[in-house]
């Protein structure tokens, strides 16, 4: 198979097709994705946000630019907020691409593989420490959207008995009466408007799932869920944000000590799909 080179957004890229539509992975910045679209339909799922950045002290700021990305956690900036706007090393695998970035300003070599799967895509994350030392974290990916939908993340474990059996996770920023988080009986559902004020908040433990649905397509996450061992943000390893500008769908892979040259891998399943085959 010949990679299917294509600029996208302002950036050079590789474009896969499948059954399920189409995914636009970068290779001038990133690892990112930038594009996905279900098959029939021209709408981007991913946002586009070439201006949207975070500042850095000391250095140039971490350009968002959109799309799915790769950070380490937990959140600190010196390591979470290293720039990839590089141009990564491309290699073909079976039904697929592999995006590999060069090392970061922390020491970390982050790589995204994308590979066609019967329903949709298949996201392989992997962080690499080449930065000497052992270094304690957790592969974190994070897809922005559009705003305009809605965010749903199952929260109900059906667990028996009379303990303790889940937890919201709650950010410093989020208001617990924002009108734009409800909760059901077994959902944690957040309405992606603009009302001035960012949100965020986690689920634990997590079912290994999350999706986003606007203009009619959903996007489904899924993780294998890993209970017993240890993650950042409270064992939140599900997570939703949501600003003025754009809202994530965030998963996060258990913590774990990355020896010189370890790598940390976490996988992640995607569904694309028309709101109406729920």
């Amino acid at each position: 198979m010949t990679l299917d080179v294509v600029a996208f957004a302002g950036h050079g890229c590789v474009r896969l097709a499948s059954g399920a539509g189409a995914a636009i992975v970068s290779t001038s910045v990133g690892p990112r994705i930038i594009g996905l679209f279900r098959s029939g339909d021209e709408d981007n799922v991913l946002a586009v946000l070439p201006d949207a950045a975070i500042d850095r002290d000391g250095g140039p700021p971490y350009r968002l630019l959109g799309g799915h990305r790769l950070w380490a956690a937990p959140e600190v900036p010196g390591i979470t907020y290293q720039p990839d706007d590089r141009p990564c090393a491309v290699t073909e695998v079976d039904d697929g691409v592999r995006v590999e970035a060069p090392a970061d300003g922390a020491g970390l070599i982050k790589s995204i593989e994308v590979r066609r799967s019967d329903d949709g895509w298949t996201v392989d994350h992997s962080v690499r420490n080449v930065s000497g030392t052992t270094v304690t974290l957790a592969p974190w990916a994070i897809t922005q959207l559009p705003l305009g939908g809605r965010m749903l993340v199952p929260s109900s474990t059906h667990a028996p008995g009379p303990q303790a059996d889940r937890a919201l996770v709650l950010w410093p920023y989020t208001d617990p009466s924002d009108a734009r988080l409800r909760l059901t009986a077994d959902m944690v559902v957040v309405d992606a408007v603009a009302s001035g004020s960012r949100l965020k908040v986690g689920v634990a433990p997590s079912s290994g799932r999350a999706s986003y649905e606007r203009k009619g397509t959903v996007l489904e996450k899924r993780i294998d869920v890993h209970a017993d061992a240890p993650h950042a943000d409270r064992g939140a390893a599900i997570q939703v944000y949501l600003s003025d500008e754009f809202c994530e769908l965030e998963t996060l892979g258990p913590l774990r000590e990355v020896p010189p040259d370890g790598v940390a891998a976490h996988r992640e399943h995607w569904i694309v799909r028309s709101a109406q085959d729920e």
